[in-house]
């Protein structure tokens, strides 16, 4: 798996970077990926992929996020891609925990006691497993109603090292995963 951290510019998330091969269009990584990257969230609503946030109108915005994009070419199985995502969320949990940050994970989401952190949605194109994950810099720009925080406010100030650290440990996580997958023999 492929890690590309973009640190020279900022790039703001609007959904269309769960398109498959995101990756390979903008920046010529090619495979499985995680390209993680800063930049503001305003998702449309005709990019939005949660039939729930659409039912409900919700506003998914953010001014300054840190993006994960993670594109897996394996069988596309919305399962598969779901549980994928809540082992990365899983593991930045972990590497927040690092950090001295007491967290709670519900579903796909991030939280620090009541406040939320993150955004996550996973899926599927014809070729792949997508899954996109926002953790807020600072809880600024978010929806009213949203009680959010954000890396910032939890003494995190070296974004920058945080991007480069955190993808290098979920690029290790999933290779760990598909390793072990490998190893193993049928049941008899």
């Amino acid at each position: 798996m492929e890690l590309l951290v973009v640190k020279d510019r900022k790039i703001d998330y609007d959904g269309s970077a769960i398109k498959s091969h995101w990756a390979y269009r903008n920046f010529e990584v090619l495979g499985n990926s995680i390209v993680v990257f800063r930049g503001s969230c305003d998702i449309k609503i005709e990019e939005m992929i949660d039939i729930e946030d659409l039912r409900q109108q919700k506003e998914i915005k953010s001014e300054d996020m840190v993006h994960y994009i993670i594109e897996i070419f394996e069988v596309p199985n919305v399962f598969l891609a779901s549980v994928l995502q809540k082992l990365f969320i899983a593991k930045l949990c972990e590497i927040l925990g690092e950090y001295g940050i007491k967290t709670s994970r519900y579903g796909d989401d991030i939280y620090i006691g009541d406040k939320k952190l993150s955004i996550s949605i996973a899926t599927v194109s014809p070729v792949s497993i997508k899954i996109h994950i926002g953790v807020n810099v600072e809880a600024k720009g978010v929806p009213m109603g949203v009680n959010a925080i954000g890396l910032k406010e939890l003494g995190i100030s070296d974004i920058d090292q945080f991007m480069e650290l955190s993808g290098k440990l979920l690029v290790e996580e999933f290779l760990k995963a598909k390793k072990d997958s490998l190893k193993v023999r049928w049941a008899e």
